[in-house]
């Protein structure tokens, strides 16, 4: 090391140290004044030049996720279920919306406004991380729910950032890098599975021959080791790290690793901290001032109320709602990576606004978590009481669906059972399809019938089609009783509907077909990327579904074991617990003045 890096590196510790001492005294957490203290020792006094601290705040990166994956493993986070995964996504696809038009209401063109969307519209997993650590909020349950939506957000960063990256060369589309994301996931996901098995077989060899010296470096060699993995595959390092970390955890000493790399990973976090605060020009943004502030007062709003309304339907607890609203407040680190490459597309200080956003929002975030009761109280008393009334009616039926597909729910109970009812007939269509697949090649010659003349690999494949003719039919029986199941689910409406009922699924039908028919028209209109059309397929399928339920409640098939009619549009239908059997009274016509006789109609099996 040179002697300019030496005095670098020294005026880091020391601008490091006394904004830590400044924001202890000023009762706000490190990271706030770590941000102002690589302001002013980059842009303002130029004492350290930022290629010095990028090498250090990587290696920040990586140990601030690894500790992150020590507290919450995948097992953790797997165990929140489809809760959160399907509440980010929407939290995703809110906040991109939202701040796209925004920026198109700004005066932006097409590619900018796709920038700022994606800049925009998610959260930082560390400098959260770090300010619930500094108040110590670790514990509240709310974290993992919100840890395992940021990993998510991390992803479609990913995805984004390879997308603008090949954006300026147009080398390939971006369905071939979601696939090739898909594909890197797998391959990450596998290598962890691989070795969370072989850590735990060597686990108890390492025991025997553990020492302080290495534990930290099996730990460091496993944390960087999958960054590097990750960055291989095209992910981002802090991924490879969260899920070394994790591993970390599935061990048996895993409280002993994070022990001994707690201090490794507060010194290199304040390096990524410092970095990211050389990154704010004040000069520069005095130019640009007034569409900075509006782009940040854009995305503290939209990114708090998205959260909040969001997690309010998968938890329906209002001050664990407002809570992750202003958890989620501090804007991410990849907003600074997808910045950086709008230089030289955009026009707009791109990489000026992030940063700043990077510092107002975290200090927005540190002075509001002490008073989300406050901010609860406010809202909860300012809100008119029937929006309160529908939000608590919304969040009960998103629970509601959600539940069913989580193990032990409706569907997934359904699907198990019809899964083991065709795996046979499930088996033995796939075995024909491959054996045809791979027979084909050997069939390719004239086999004759008196006068007819075909080709072998037609008749092999007409037999096939035959022999599967009662298999084919038992798994599109199965098929019709998951669709049933699936309708059900999402009208919440069974086959013993009332006619208001079916009515009102009518109009929902239509509704979400209008939608459906509409969303190419909708799409263009709002100026939003292409990918939107797909959510259109969204609404098709829930239009079909309340569709069918309306149809299912309202058809004539429904007999008693006498063959008599039920009137189910003016007569209640009361089902069983377990949704199988409904019992109904006789029709009107056929009632006697003795109290009525109790039927039974079987449906959905």
């Amino acid at each position: 090391m040179d002697v300019p890096s030496i005095y670098e590196f020294g005026w880091i510790l020391v601008f490091a140290a006394l904004a830590g001492m400044i924001c202890v005294r000023l009762r706000l957490p490190p990271v706030v004044g770590l941000l102002v203290a690589g302001m002013v020792m980059g842009p303002i006094l130029h004492l350290v030049e930022l290629p010095t601290i990028n090498t250090l705040a990587e290696i920040g990166t990586v140990l601030l996720l690894f500790m992150i994956g020590v507290e919450f493993s995948v097992a953790k986070l797997l165990a929140r279920g489809l809760r959160a995964i399907i509440s980010s996504l929407l939290l995703i696809l809110l906040s991109f919306a939202i701040m796209h038009e925004v920026a198109i209401l700004l005066g932006f063109d097409a590619i900018s406004s796709l920038f700022i969307a994606s800049m925009l519209s998610m959260s930082s997993t560390a400098i959260m991380m770090k300010i619930l650590e500094q108040k110590r909020l670790l514990e509240r349950q709310e974290v993992p729910v919100l840890v395992t939506m940021l990993i998510i957000e991390d992803l479609f960063a990913v995805f984004m950032l390879a997308f603008f990256s090949n954006l300026k060369s147009g080398s390939f589309s971006g369905e071939e890098i979601f696939s090739a994301l898909l594909i890197a996931v797998a391959v990450l996901s596998f290598g962890y599975l691989a070795l969370s098995v072989a850590l735990k077989k060597f686990s108890s060899v390492f025991l025997r021959y553990q020492s302080e010296d290495t534990t930290i470096l099996f730990a460091f060699s496993l944390g960087i080791g999958m960054s590097i993995a990750a960055s291989m595959l095209g992910l981002t390092p802090a991924i490879g790290a969260f899920l070394a970390g994790s591993l970390i955890a599935g061990l048996p000493n895993g409280r002993d690793f994070e022990q001994s790399m707690r201090p490794f990973s507060i010194l290199f976090s304040s390096f990524f901290f410092l970095s990211i605060g050389m990154l704010i020009d004040p000069a520069g943004l005095l130019v640009s001032a007034e569409l900075t502030l509006l782009l940040i007062c854009a995305f503290i709003l939209v990114i708090f109320l998205a959260t909040t309304l969001v997690f309010y339907l998968i938890s329906s607890s209002g001050r664990s709602s407002v809570f992750a609203g202003l958890a989620m407040l501090p804007l991410g680190e990849f907003s600074l990576l997808i910045a950086k490459e709008s230089m030289g597309v955009v026009e707009t200080n791109l990489v000026g606004i992030a940063s700043v956003g990077v510092l107002v929002t975290s200090i927005l975030c540190s002075l509001s978590l002490n008073r989300s009761e406050r901010t609860y109280l406010f809202l909860k008393a300012s809100l008119p009481p029937k929006l309160l009334d529908t939000l608590k009616d919304a969040s009960g039926y998103f629970r509601n669906v959600l539940s069913a597909f989580e193990p032990g729910g409706y569907f997934h109970r359904v699907l198990v059972h019809e899964l083991k009812r065709t795996s046979v007939a499930l088996i033995y269509i796939l075995g024909a399809c491959l054996f045809f697949w791979f027979a084909r090649l050997f069939l390719q010659f004239p086999v004759s019938f008196d006068s007819y003349t075909v080709m072998a690999d037609a008749v092999l494949l007409a037999a096939l089609a035959v022999l599967s003719i009662f298999p084919l039919l038992k798994i599109l029986s199965s098929a019709k009783r998951l669709f049933n199941a699936l309708a059900t689910i999402f009208s919440r409406t069974t086959p013993q509907a009332h006619k208001a009922a079916i009515i009102r699924n009518l109009l929902i039908s239509a509704f979400f077909f209008a939608l459906f028919a509409d969303s190419p028209f909708i799409v263009a209109l709002l100026l939003l990327p292409d990918a939107f059309n797909w959510i259109a397929v969204v609404f098709a399928i829930l239009s079909l579904f309340f569709f069918w339920s309306a149809v299912r409640a309202s058809s004539t098939w429904f007999l008693l074991r006498e063959r008599k009619m039920v009137n189910i549009l003016h007569e209640q239908v009361v089902a069983s617990d377990d949704d199988v059997i409904l019992v109904a009274e006789e029709s009107p016509r056929h009632r006697k003045p003795k109290p009525s006789k109790k039927r039974k109609v079987m449906f959905l099996r």
